[in-house]
């Protein structure tokens, strides 16, 4: 059965030295809807993706995608995602869907 919740965040938390980059996000994002990440430079944005798509590991607190822990469970979160960057792509021409149409086809995803 597919979670109604895509993303579920509580008390997730990264350190850096003696720096809080993210400190105690609770975060509550349901499955369909897209879910934008605003703020200054050294708000915890990058941090806190980088820790939803499992490239670090949160120092304290609990996230689940999709119902997939992302400490325990990192392989069905990849598997359920995909991630690509700001500026990452081998054309710079090319749109924002031009460039997920990409990265999805890459990865061996249908049109569909």
């Amino acid at each position: 059965m597919r979670s109604s919740i895509a993303i579920q965040a509580s008390g997730l938390i990264k350190i850096f030295g003696g720096d809080r980059a993210v400190d105690g996000l609770d975060l509550t994002v349901p499955a369909g809807v897209v879910h934008g990440f605003l703020g200054p430079n050294g708000a915890g944005k990058t941090t806190t993706i980088r820790m939803l798509s499992t490239l670090l590991r949160p120092d304290g607190g609990t996230a689940t995608v999709f119902g997939h822990d992302v400490v325990n469970e990192a392989d069905a979160v990849r598997g359920r995602i995909s991630l690509t960057g700001q500026f990452v792509s081998t054309d710079e021409q090319l749109t924002g869907v031009e460039n997920l149409v990409l990265v999805a086809r890459l990865l061996g995803h249908s049109w569909r």
